[in-house]
């Protein structure tokens, strides 16, 4: 499955045993989620963390293809978000940036993702001081504010195949419902989300082009506390 992903994100196919290491890294934390599950979380988000050069991403396409349809209570609510990285557009690669910054300035940026599961609906938060920012990416979009965030970029979810690895099922998060009015490239981006250990999730942006989709990044997720 993970040349099958490599493959279709214009990737090299791994080599035999490339991915060993991690292999036997997700097959431990995945055991330690049977019996200690928030240790199991804290260490899976940690790891994801690693993740965060866009070097590393032909990794993270092989730790998608291991995940599964996501639980219910694992994203029900306030998750919290991270992005790995973006790029593939100048507008992607712009809000890569601005999340790269924000996070050296204090954590300006995406905040996550809020999930209603009952509607199959949902919308991003970002931090109150992405206002700015924002606003030069995107100045005719309006957010919402909503206990000291931002909330926008609305989204319908499903679960569904995904068009990129059509094998596997996935919680797909789509942008294109025209009374969300979502502005730019995001009608055309559809994320999805598979579960690596109960609780924490590994997202993919995808791009839907000409031709086909075309894998645009990578962000984690992890159902709130409490």
């Amino acid at each position: 499955m993970a040349n099958v992903t490599a493959a279709k994100e214009g990737l090299a196919a791994p080599a035999p045993g490339q991915f060993q290491g991690n292999a036997q890294r997700l097959s431990a934390l995945r055991r330690l989620a049977e019996d200690r599950p928030a240790e199991a979380e804290a260490q899976v988000w940690e790891w994801l963390s690693e993740f965060r050069s866009l070097d590393t991403h032909h990794a993270l396409g092989w730790l998608f293809a291991q995940g599964y349809t996501p639980a219910v209570d694992s994203v029900q609510g306030d998750c919290e978000g991270m992005v790995l990285g973006l790029y593939g557009t100048l507008w992607l690669d712009a809000v890569d940036r601005l999340v790269r910054v924000g996070r050296l300035a204090g954590g300006i940026g995406w905040a996550g993702k809020t999930f209603d599961m009952q509607t199959r609906r949902g919308y991003n938060r970002l931090t109150r001081g992405a206002r700015l920012p924002m606003l030069a990416v995107m100045p005719g979009y309006r957010f919402e504010s909503k206990g000291g965030e931002l909330i926008g970029f609305h989204f319908d979810i499903a679960i569904e195949p995904s068009p990129v690895s059509p094998e596997q099922e996935v919680m797909s998060i789509a942008y294109d419902n025209p009374a969300d009015k979502n502005p730019i490239v995001l009608p055309r981006t559809r994320d999805e989300m598979v579960e690596i250990v109960p609780g924490v999730c590994l997202g993919r942006a995808i791009l839907r082009e000409k031709n086909g989709f075309r894998v645009v990044g990578y962000f984690a997720s992890r159902r709130p506390r409490g």
